[in-house]
């Protein structure tokens, strides 16, 4: 390599959401900053339907306000037909507590994606298009890592960098060449899907809900684009792909949409407007996301089902996560790189869990017919840390502000009598969980240890403290995490101690949250 090679402080490859994200907000933190993008953008990509939690994420690096001028369809709510019962039920965004945002928007990934590579160039970041990273050297001893590439005439190009972030997506370019790839065995799937104009769409502000009908062999969405224009597709097992192959793909395509009349009746005087796609869609995750030189975002990382339209949301969110990371490796040295490494690793396989534990839970047994190969499989969840039950219990310790979504499934779904009866009673403060009464006091655990952490403040990562669960995950020690390990005394109950965070300022519905959390991961015992 020639001496002269160019000198980023970062090169990140790959211009999607994770890595626009990244590329970003390390421009803006002052950094040096090279993206590469082996396609020309405007480029199509599927995974259209945005969280609403994902336009803070939006706001942060300045391209909220143009997304609302652009005209996207808004998503404020989902439609569900989900189970046995066909009584089709909608949960809104709106009715959660402590969302800043009551709705979410549909986007055409070619338009969506230029647009926050386009911002990633305005902030600063050295933005070259058409040009595919076609290998890496990690540095050693301090010197910098190298990456080559070829450019849109088939030049080749070798740049030295301090960091390498590895936003590539599935075809993981970093992570696929260094660490294991483990597949979740429930999730292997397979999306097929088109596109619809004049399809039926209810009116007012129902008009751009996702709409997710089940059927035997798996289920829909229905997600409202712009000019007229509906994405339509489904996911169902991957053996779907070998059974199918004599008659192709749009004939099984027709025939599930006639298994499914509540969608059929939508599209019946539509036109289908654009081939079938098929793609494999498997969850997994990499055993490491990070290391000395690098870190990966998005689905280069990990990947999940896309029951609840996590893609755009997870790569954004990693994108900032690492960009904070690495800034203070680059920044700080007094920061051990391995416990930032260890940071972004540990927040972003927390989120993942958390949004997977979701998705196993609406698979776990409530399919459309209980004989069907697809639901039976998912049914199977038959391994402690993924039961649906439990999953359902962990969920919902950290989330009261989406107490109206769960409230509309415990009414909707087919949840066991005492699982229901324990969430409705966590929700209106008459219980804290499974066997636990509200009225016994409670005490902090006797193996509780605590350790040195992080913490994300600004554009770095701080010391903080966390402590250790007895079931191994930490948890940081907030200040109102604190003060309620410190008021359970072994004489308040899980209702006393509700009321003392609240007489301390703490907003009612956050401490109850709170405490129940605490009781979930077993930093609160009865006393004995």
């Amino acid at each position: 390599m020639p001496e002269e090679a160019e000198l980023y402080d970062v090169v990140v490859i790959g211009g999607g959401p994770g890595g626009s994200m990244t590329g970003t907000l390390l421009t803006d933190y002052g950094k040096r900053v090279l993206i590469l993008e082996a396609e020309r953008f405007p480029r199509y990509h599927i995974g259209e339907s945005l969280l609403s939690g994902t336009a803070e994420l939006m706001k942060r690096i300045g391209v909220l306000d143009r997304i609302e001028g652009d005209g996207y369809v808004k998503k404020h709510g989902v439609e569900w037909v989900w189970g046995e019962n066909r009584e089709p039920w909608t949960v809104y965004f709106k009715d959660a507590l402590a969302m800043p945002y009551d709705y979410g928007y549909q986007v055409e990934r070619g338009e969506f994606d230029k647009l926050l590579l386009d911002n990633a160039r305005e902030h600063g970041a050295d933005v070259r298009e058409e040009h595919r990273v076609t290998g890496f050297e990690l540095g050693t001893g301090g010197a910098p890592s190298t990456v080559s590439f070829t450019d849109a005439d088939g030049g080749a190009h070798t740049v030295r960098t301090r960091w390498i972030v590895d936003s590539s997506g599935q075809g993981g370019l970093v992570t696929k060449q260094l660490h294991e790839q483990n597949w979740d065995p429930y999730l292997k799937n397979l999306a097929v899907w088109t596109y619809w104009t004049g399809a039926e769409r209810p009116p007012g502000l129902d008009a751009g809900n996702t709409f997710l009908p089940t059927f035997d062999d798996g289920w829909w969405w229905f997600i409202p684009l712009r000019e007229d224009r509906t994405s339509v597709g489904m996911v169902v097992d991957s053996r779907v792909l070998h059974e199918n192959r004599e008659g192709g793909m749009q004939a099984y395509y027709e025939a599930c949409l006639a298994k499914t009349p509540e969608l059929a009746a939508r599209l019946a005087g539509a036109t289908q407007a654009d081939k079938i796609h098929v793609a494999r869609d498997w969850s997994y995750q990499y055993d490491r996301f990070s290391g000395d030189g690098y870190i990966a975002v998005g689905d280069a990382a990990c990947f999940i089902d896309p029951l609840f339209s996590t893609g755009v949301h997870l790569a954004m969110l990693s994108g900032f996560l690492a960009a904070v990371t690495v800034n203070t490796v680059l920044d700080r040295p007094e920061v051990p790189q391995a416990e930032a490494l260890g940071f972004y690793e540990a927040a972003y396989r927390k989120e993942f869990a958390r949004l997977r534990a979701q998705v196993y839970f609406l698979y776990g047994g409530h399919g459309s017919s209980k004989d069907s190969y697809f639901w039976h499989a998912r049914s199977q969840f038959d391994v402690a840390e993924i039961d649906p039950e439990k999953a359902f219990i962990s969920l919902i310790a950290g989330a009261f502000q989406h107490r109206s979504w769960y409230s509309r499934y415990l009414r909707e779904l087919d949840v066991p009598g005492e699982l229901r009866s324990t969430i409705e009673q966590i929700f209106d403060g008459k219980s804290t969980g499974v066997g636990v009464d509200p009225q016994a006091p409670l005490t902090t655990a006797t193996e509780l240890s605590y350790v040195d952490d992080l913490a994300i403040d600004g554009a770095h990562l701080r010391p903080g403290r966390s402590v250790v669960t007895p079931a191994g995950p930490t948890l940081a020690v907030t200040e109102h995490l604190g003060r309620l390990l410190e008021l359970a005394d072994g004489h308040r109950s899980s209702v006393d101690l509700v009321g003392a965070l609240a007489a301390a300022g703490q907003e009612r519905d956050s401490a109850q949250s709170l405490v129940h959390e605490a009781v979930s991961y077993g930093l609160l015992v009865p006393t004995a």
